[in-house]
């Protein structure tokens, strides 16, 4: 639990509010206690939605469905007042943990736990679709453990449309991963929607891993829609038959809730007892249930007093805010606000960084290029920066800046993008090409691009071809400045330089390339390859259901493949691909071979598809991760130790760039900042 903040109020309607538990897109949730004393998770409605006159009347109406469900294994709803300004609603506060709290803390459960689980969501379920509500968004945070077996909650309460916003074209509610296809689609989302969440929500209870792999919404999504389901870890007859059913793509084929009791048993122990649980579990789910006791019984002055931050100079002042701080721990998660956190002592994620190591880095200069993120590279002193600016019309530029001062050598307007090869920045100025001095900004060529043809954003460097375009890719001498080639290829493309070839990535394939003449040397299928790198003989690219190809240069064979990855992006090199695993998973494989040598978790950002992805630089025995969590990490590339964190901010998960002894980032808000890494 947080203390209040300034602005929070003390009392909401007869309730006493105590601390916070969390915030989502929708509201706060604060933890209360009535007049009689009962503890209570109170949420109210930010005030933008409050002003908005449909969703109050959506709000009012969804309260009053969520009121009719009266399941035993449900999270009942005890009072609201849809008027008031700002809107509110209390709902029965459950000391425990979620469900995917106690996975990833304790690890998968045993079968002779998931049973129990099953039966009591699947009584869930029934409950709120008997009332007619469809929760929409059932998923393991949304499954409390507590000592009177497991709750749902968050069910069919109103929300904004774009409460979770999925990288595709609209809008749905619901979290990747546990969407059913009909959602997906945009359709209409019925109660076979809940039986396919239940059916991912009881395969990551059972494994510790999602079956649609975990990563960018968008292989999730792909990987739902198809129903590639990883299923191979479980070996329990009776489950894999239950998932399997509730994970079927067409919402007819799937049972009802009622029938996933049915399938489920009846030789099942009571679940108002925590024997159910593993000996872990059970006892963290009695230490949150005194915890609530105590701090509900504390008067409210002393509560706040024991929630202050510490005093680091007053006796006792540590133990006293770790008092406070630990009282509620964790214990609920309601409209997507849930506390993360656990307190002092207790289980940790493993791999999870923890606190930043000291020292940190020291910043040496920032210099803002632009009014939104820039893209950068870096080499030989120079830092080469691509942005755009809003100056009444808006526009992009290009320029390069002094890695060591951060000063401005020289910018370009106009230009889209650049690379840095030989102490020359080659530049895409919209239907030209242009070569400068990197450090000097001396114009040395400009070539105008023929009719038809675009330089785009897409450039690479082959021998002494440049290469450019997308659909059509062409090549440019350099020594002659003379075009030599020009090639159709289907759809937007991607290029990289590898082993003396142009690999261009198209929607359909990985193509090797010859520089010189720009014919194809071989062709390997991938759907909707991104973010190549190349290494040892071999080019890595995912597809969009986020499995890593490993491809061989030489001869474009597929030397091994890994599933449910993130799909976002990756370095390589030193006989290792570095890739994101799971959200905020750093995982090193053997290039040879897919091999995993380690992985690191460097943040937990489960359940928020705006923050799912890591961005990184390979820079000697280091490397850096870009987190979505606002966070740069530098890790051993040996054992994947973390080294160093900054707060860098908000990077939107852009790779950071290293050379010159210095690390940079590009900030949201269109600054670039060089970082020294400590001694």
């Amino acid at each position: 639990m947080e203390p209040l903040q300034r602005g929070d109020p003390e009392r909401v309607g007869p309730y006493r509010l105590l601390g916070r538990l969390g915030a989502g897109g929708m509201g706060v949730v604060y933890l209360g206690r009535s007049r009689a004393g009962r503890a209570v998770a109170v949420k109210v409605v930010r005030r933008s939605f409050a002003g908005d006159a449909r969703y109050a009347e959506r709000f009012r109406r969804e309260v009053a469905a969520a009121r009719r469900v009266t399941g035993t294994f449900t999270a009942p709803v005890l009072d609201a007042d849809p008027d008031a300004v700002p809107p509110w609603l209390v709902i029965a506060y459950l000391p425990g943990l979620s469900l995917r709290e106690a996975v990833l803390a304790f690890g998968p459960l045993p079968a002779a736990s998931v049973r129990p689980l099953a039966a009591g969501v699947a009584e869930a379920l029934a409950a709120i679709h008997r009332a007619g509500v469809v929760h929409r968004d059932l998923k393991p945070g949304n499954v409390m453990l507590t000592a009177g077996g497991p709750r749902v909650i968050d069910f069919g309460v109103a929300r904004p449309e774009d409460a979770v916003t999925i990288t595709r074209t609209g809008a749905h509610i619901g979290t990747p991963g546990f969407m059913a296809p009909e959602q997906l689609r945009g359709d209409r989302a019925g109660p076979a929607a809940d039986v396919f969440a239940m059916g991912a929500t009881l395969a990551y209870a059972a494994t510790g891993t999602e079956p649609f792999g975990a990563g960018a919404p968008r292989s999730r999504d792909l990987r739902a829609m198809t129903a590639r389901a990883d299923l191979d870890a479980i070996t329990e007859p009776w489950l894999r038959e239950v998932v399997g059913a509730c994970l079927r793509a067409e919402p007819a084929d799937r049972p009802s809730a009622v029938e996933v009791l049915e399938m489920v048993g009846e030789d099942i122990p009571s679940l108002f007892a925590a024997g159910w649980f593993p000996a872990p579990i059970a006892d963290e789910i009695e230490r949150r249930a005194a915890d609530t006791s105590a701090v509900t019984e504390v008067p409210v002055e002393q509560l706040h007093a024991a929630t202050a931050p510490p005093d680091a100079t007053r006796p006792g002042g540590r133990r006293a805010f770790l008092l406070g701080a630990g009282a509620v721990a964790g214990a609920l998660a309601v409209g997507g606000a849930g506390l993360r956190a656990w307190p002092s002592g207790g289980p940790r994620t493993p791999g999870f960084p923890g606190p930043s190591p000291a020292p940190e880095p020291s910043e040496r200069w920032t210099r803002r290029v632009a009014d939104a993120l820039p893209k950068i590279k870096a080499a030989d002193g120079v830092v080469l920066a691509s942005g755009a600016i809003d100056d009444g019309g808006e526009r992009s530029t290009v320029g390069a800046i002094d890695s060591r001062t951060g000063s401005i050598l020289w910018d370009r307007y106009g230009g889209l993008s650049g690379l840095l090869h030989g102490g020359v920045a080659y530049l895409s100025l919209g239907g030209a090409l242009g070569a400068v001095r990197a450090r000097t900004g001396q114009d040395l060529w400009h070539y105008e691009t023929p009719s038809g043809e675009s330089p785009a954003l897409e450039m690479a460097i082959v021998g002494s071809v440049l290469c450019y375009g997308s659909d059509p890719v062409a090549g440019l001498d350099l020594a002659d400045r003379r075009r030599g080639w020009k090639s159709e290829i289907v759809g937007e493309v991607v290029l990289l330089a590898a082993d003396g070839l142009l690999i261009a990535l198209s929607t359909e394939a990985m193509i090797g390339m010859d520089p010189r003449t720009g014919r194809s040397r071989w062709t390997r299928p991938i759907d909707d390859g991104n973010d190549p790198v190349g290494a040892d003989g071999l080019v890595f690219s995912w597809d969009r259901f986020g499995t890593l190809h490993a491809v061989r240069t030489d001869s474009g064979a597929l030397a091994w493949k890994r599933e449910h990855l993130t799909g976002f992006s990756m370095q390589a090199g030193g006989g290792r691909v570095y890739a994101e695993g799971r959200d905020g998973e750093v995982l090193a494989l053997e290039t040879r071979t897919g091999r995993p040598v380690w992985s690191r978790t460097v943040a937990r950002l489960q359940d928020d598809p705006a923050a799912q992805a890591t961005a990184c630089c390979l820079s000697g025995a280091t490397l850096y991760v870009a987190c979505a969590n606002e966070n740069l990490y530098a890790l051993d590339v040996a054992d994947g130790r973390v080294q160093w964190s900054y707060r860098a901010g908000a990077t939107a998960r852009i790779a950071p760039v290293s050379a010159d002894g210095l690390v940079f980032v590009g900030m949201e808000d269109g600054r670039v900042r060089a970082l020294a890494p400590p001694p």
